[in-house]
């Protein structure tokens, strides 16, 4: 596990517009699978994030997550469709995505990728995956979970 060191946010990012948002990749049916999201794309350069991509990927996005407790989302390997499709990537297998803890861990919080089992980070930690790794995580303690997704190019 990585860090990120003396990250400040302009704004407190539990009180963002979070919404759920849908992914054919899970299915609907489940009221307990997915979080809210609050993405690039919905806050419409409103924030400039870019000081977070401390790889320099290319075509750098980010997506900050809400788990509340009792979800869950399942052991997956990401699609990557919306994001390919708007910034026209022909080869995936160049996506690499980070996980950013934004608080420290919480009794029932768990994430895991690549058959590890993750618990016990501290704030800005960081976990990073290729493009076809499978991860999932878990809200099964008694307070949301806040991460921020980073997605990007390796170049």
């Amino acid at each position: 596990m990585d860090s990120f060191n003396n990250i400040t946010f302009s704004f407190n990012f539990k009180e963002l517009p979070y919404q759920r948002l849908p992914d054919v990749q899970f299915g609907s049916n489940d009221k307990n699978v997915l979080g809210e999201m609050y993405n690039d794309a919905l806050d419409d350069g409103a924030n400039d994030l870019s000081f977070l991509n401390i790889y320099n990927w290319k075509n750098f996005a980010w997506c900050f997550y809400k788990l509340t407790p009792g979800y869950w989302i399942p052991p997956h390997i990401d699609h990557y469709a919306n994001y390919s499709k708007h910034y026209n990537i022909k080869d995936k297998s160049k996506i690499m995505r980070t996980l950013l803890f934004l608080e420290d861990w919480k009794p029932g919080h768990v994430f895991g990728c690549n058959n590890e089992v993750i618990t016990d980070w501290k704030k800005f930690n960081s976990y990073t995956w290729k493009h076809d790794a499978e991860h999932w995580g878990g809200n099964f303690g008694t307070e949301d979970r806040y991460t921020i997704q980073l997605t990007g190019v390796n170049q």
